[in-house]
């Protein structure tokens, strides 16, 4: 999409058009929910902010002075939600045994034993692709790359080449880079926002100047 076009839809979303937004919805949706994933690391959080985001973009969008910068001002507004959420979490998060809330440092602890415990959980995979190679591939993988052996004192060792024992390298390294990324792939589903996204955040952006609306007929 051109600059120019995506000015001329932020002007008409300004003036009500929820088919224009509509459009910017679907360009920005990944990158907010992104933004938000990052600091949330929480899926199901992410994508409520990333929902509240374009509502409450939708409602601001008059306060946008240049068109132009729509994008930067649409990261700032999710990332002041996602700050928001994660600290509402924090306040109203589990309690320890004795009943108070956790400390700071008990936060940054459970952290980092969640962050071990994911990289436990890739090492394990990873284990497990290597582990597919077939022999031929997977020694020369290992004595080369987990025992950090020499190509020469490998190629020794298996009673091959140099020459093969490169070959065999090159091609278990491609098979090993194939199936990482097959699981990679198959892992960020978990984190892809959902066919109706945009929809139901028209349907928000609807009911938020349907209330607004209402609101100033009262005035």
């Amino acid at each position: 999409m051109r600059r120019e076009e995506e000015i001329d839809l932020v002007r008409k979303a300004k003036e009500g058009d929820t088919a224009a937004f509509a459009v910017m919805i679907r360009r920005y949706q990944n990158l907010v929910y992104a933004t938000a994933f990052q600091i949330l690391k929480d899926t199901a959080l992410a994508e409520d902010v990333a929902q509240e985001t374009f509502v409450t973009a939708f409602r601001s969008l008059r306060d946008l002075r240049t068109e132009s910068s729509f994008p930067p001002w649409l990261r700032k507004i999710a990332r002041n939600l996602a700050l928001a959420s994660r600290k509402e979490q924090r306040r109203f998060g589990a309690l320890e045994e004795a009943g108070e809330l956790q400390s700071p440092s008990a936060d940054a602890e459970q952290e980092v034993v969640s962050d071990r415990r994911d990289a436990d959980a890739f090492g394990e995979e990873v284990k497990r692709i290597v582990s597919s190679l077939s022999e031929t591939l997977r020694f020369p993988v290992m004595l080369c790359h987990i025992d950090d052996l020499s190509t020469r004192d490998a190629a020794r060792f298996l009673g091959i080449t140099e020459g093969a024992l490169r070959k065999r390298l090159h091609d278990g390294k491609r098979k090993l880079q194939e199936r990482i990324v097959r699981m990679a792939e198959k892992s960020f589903q978990v984190y892809r926002l959902p066919p109706d996204f945009a929809k139901r955040c028209i349907c928000g952006c609807r009911r938020a100047r349907t209330a607004k609306n209402r609101t100033d007929e009262r005035r």
